[in-house]
């Protein structure tokens, strides 16, 4: 896609590269053959209804059946899934539901042109990945219908300060801010003006202004359509080149990764980012009935009322939030080159859809990821009841996690005419050419589970290029990277790239080691007790409830390793409150299976006289 600004690195474009065998790659193979396992009758009965074209199908429950508002992310999920594996399924369901939905369009497109900005934005969003990667080229078609529609019939006159209320969803209007990613998308693709001048309408001022002026005074916001809203910012600074744009998410990465996220990367606690007092990251673990609670026992929501806390409203919507921040860090990559906007991509990646269940066959989802002080459950069990009762399956998550899994391969390798920059590990393969050289790098690691990589040069012919590999934000120790063995000299700082430069023959090798430490990170700086112990990239959970008693600042003093069981460590005896002979284990939060209680954040004391619950 054209931009009038120019991009410092180039991501891989759904080619090239190749996942092997690991948990990323498992989930990815895992939620392919669960998807193309649906009925395309039934994906397309609710078109064919309103179309009038006879089906026997009975369609899908839950959000689905209500309105098919998933269909745009399956028909991208699709196109993506096909890019990145060569499963030819994938494009022949991605094309034969699209011919599907097009049918019914034709047939009546009063009734199927109709849709709010929520089914708009993610049906364009998925014929543009269609056109764009498929060259399924009567995608434009129905992208402008669509538009006009669009253009003739959304309301104007809403409020553009965010709040999801009543008023807003009535008018079927919600995540507004969303739209201008899309159609400048569009405007790319196809270069008609009207998707420049409708993206130009639905420009999120309140938020992108808020931020350039860092006043962080925003109040309680939908978290996931938040930080989906940076990436209609970076839409709009590749259309038009306002700074305005990059630095608005330049600072919300800043502002969101420093105070509103948890250590797994996750944010939005009750779908809710900005808080509505300081410290509300911390406050949201805590039960109702918690003396430390700031205030009144309940919370300003994304809608602007106050409601009683609910632990059926989770910690993270995680497969929507990991999709916002996938999408954001990626354009921010390519944008700066900067190697820190990895950081958050790697939390998500092993602690957040990292750690998720596999949706099940009939469409449940793990919705919420849960970090409560009273401990959570992995389940695909949604318990908030409404929506007239509607069977909670086949939600907005049953869109976003097959386009999570899709992106894996796109987040690892990027490129200039310097040379490959590396931001994710994971085992794969990519297969580049540089100035007219073929190559191939492979990356062998049990990444997240240790901290050591090999990276292998396949080439033709020798070929001059630099690597760069991103070293993260836990990498504090004695860091090293070897040549073929040979230990290099380069320096090795977190949140920057490790550079090294040199004129490769097949079969050389470059081997990185990050070494692991315990560390405790606060969920804020308001409530500095409750914390969450780290093990490099790992976030680890205690298996039983526990109060801890140690130094905060040197876990490794006392939590220990556990003779002969991989990656689990146990408290010391007389750290986890009144008894001395109690003790607690610790494993990494990924590995913890469907209702397994676990307990990721703690309360921390120095001595037992000190605890004050």
């Amino acid at each position: 896609m054209k931009s009038v600004v120019p991009m410092k690195l180039n991501d891989s474009m759904y080619k090239s590269v190749k996942l092997k065998s690991s948990l990323w790659e498992k989930q990815r193979q895992e939620t392919i053959e669960l998807y193309l396992n649906i009925s395309n009758d039934d994906l397309l009965h609710i078109f064919r209804k309103k179309a009038g074209i006879p089906t026997s199908a009975k369609g899908l429950a839950g959000w689905y059946g209500s309105g098919a508002s998933t269909f745009g992310q399956k028909l991208a999920a699709f196109t993506k899934l096909y890019c990145v594996t060569g499963d030819e399924r994938l494009k022949e369901k991605a094309i034969s539901l699209a011919d599907g939905w097009a049918e019914c369009v034709d047939k009546n497109p009063d009734e199927l042109l109709k849709n709010g900005t929520y089914i708009y934005d993610k049906l364009i969003g998925g014929l543009i990945d269609m056109y764009q990667y498929l060259g399924y080229t009567k995608a434009e078609k129905y992208i402008s219908m669509l538009t006009d529609w669009a253009i003739a019939n959304f309301k104007r006159d809403i409020k553009r300060d965010g709040l999801q209320d009543a008023e807003l969803s009535g008018a079927d209007m919600i995540e507004w801010y969303t739209l201008p990613e899309n159609l400048y998308k569009a405007y790319q693709l196809f270069g008609d003006e009207k998707y420049r001048e409708f993206a130009k309408e639905w420009d999120y001022d309140y938020l992108w202004n808020k931020l350039n002026n860092r006043d962080f005074n925003i109040g309680p916001r939908h978290a996931y359509s938040q930080v989906n809203s940076l990436s209609s910012a970076a839409k709009a600074y590749e259309v038009t080149g306002d700074e305005r744009y990059l630095s608005a998410m330049e600072i919300a990465y800043e502002e969101i990764t420093t105070n509103h996220i948890y250590a797994t990367g996750g944010y939005g606690p009750a779908e809710c980012l900005f808080g509505d007092h300081p410290g509300y990251l911390g406050d949201a673990l805590k039960s109702p009935w918690d003396q430390t609670l700031k205030g009144n026992p309940s919370y300003i929501n994304f809608a602007g009322g106050r409601v009683a806390r609910s632990d059926a409203w989770g910690s993270c919507e995680i497969s929507c939030c990991a999709w916002a921040v996938f999408k954001a860090c990626n354009y921010l990559l390519k944008f700066t080159g900067k190697a820190h906007y990895g950081d958050w991509v790697e939390k998500m990646l092993v602690n957040g859809t990292g750690g998720q269940l596999p949706i099940t066959p009939d469409g449940k989802v793990m919705y919420y990821a849960n970090y409560f002080l009273d401990g959570g459950i992995k389940t695909t069990e949604d318990r908030r009841l409404q929506a007239k009762g509607e069977n909670f399956a086949w939600q907005c998550c049953t869109g976003t996690f097959p386009q999570d899994v899709a992106e894996y391969a796109n987040l690892i390798y990027y490129y200039n005419d310097s040379g490959i920059f590396i931001s994710q590990y994971m085992p794969s393969v990519f297969e580049h050419n540089h100035n007219g050289i073929k190559i191939a790098l492979e990356c062998t690691t049990k990444f997240p589970d240790e901290g050591k990589m090999t990276f292998t040069i396949k080439t033709e012919k020798p070929v001059s290029l630099a690597l760069h590999f991103r070293v993260p934000s836990w990498a504090t120790g004695e860091n090293s990277i070897a040549i073929n063995g040979i230990p290099e000299e380069t320096d090795i700082i977190p949140n920057n790239w490790a550079v090294v430069h040199g004129t490769w023959n097949d079969g050389d090798t470059i081997e990185l080691e990050f070494p692991y430490s315990l560390y405790f990170r606060p969920v804020d700086k308001y409530n500095p007790d409750i914390v969450a112990l780290n093990y490099g990239p790992l976030v680890l959970v205690s298996t039983e409830m526990t109060v801890l008693v140690g130094d905060v600042n040197h876990p490794e003093e006392w939590i220990h390793p556990v003779p002969g069981e991989e990656l689990t460590f146990e408290t010391a005896p007389g750290h986890t409150g009144r008894y001395d002979f109690v003790t607690r284990k610790f494993v990494p939060y990924y590995k913890v299976g469907p209702m397994e209680w676990y307990y990721m954040y703690n309360r921390i004391f120095d001595s037992y006289d000190k605890i004050r619950i």
